[in-house]
């Protein structure tokens, strides 16, 4: 799911609205606890700022820009589990590595840049 920036205070003002609704009314516990869910994780992950850890491997590797596609495990406090493209700053940082291969990054949280890469295990041959 992807929120434009700026909205996260709107969603909470939603969600507290429902709470608050279902303190009176009836309604589905079940839905409140999962939206609850939904716009708590939101929100610790538009509030990252700074540089965060993650391990993953490496699924793609863009030629021309040098990002990559990672499928990482969850990064705490930033970002749940996922395969995603991220651009790399410098662009040399992706130069000697391969598909396959499993890394150690840092991530700047505020750009989605990868700063700093670092191979665990090299890719099978």
């Amino acid at each position: 799911m992807s929120i434009a920036p700026g909205r996260s205070a709107t969603i909470c003002a939603i969600v507290l609205g429902l709470a608050a609704a279902c303190a009176t009314l009836p309604c589905d516990r079940a839905f409140l606890r999962s939206a609850v869910g939904i716009a708590a994780a939101h929100a610790q992950e538009t509030a990252a700022t700074g540089i965060f850890h993650g391990v993953g491997v490496v699924k793609a590797i863009d030629a021309a820009t040098g990002a990559l596609t990672l499928d990482h495990e969850e990064i705490k406090g930033f970002m749940a589990a996922m395969e995603m493209m991220y651009r790399v700053k410098p662009r040399e940082i992706s130069a000697g590595l391969r598909v396959g291969d499993h890394v150690a990054f840092d991530i700047d949280a505020e750009h989605y840049t990868i700063v700093g890469v670092k191979v665990i295990e090299p890719a099978k041959q």
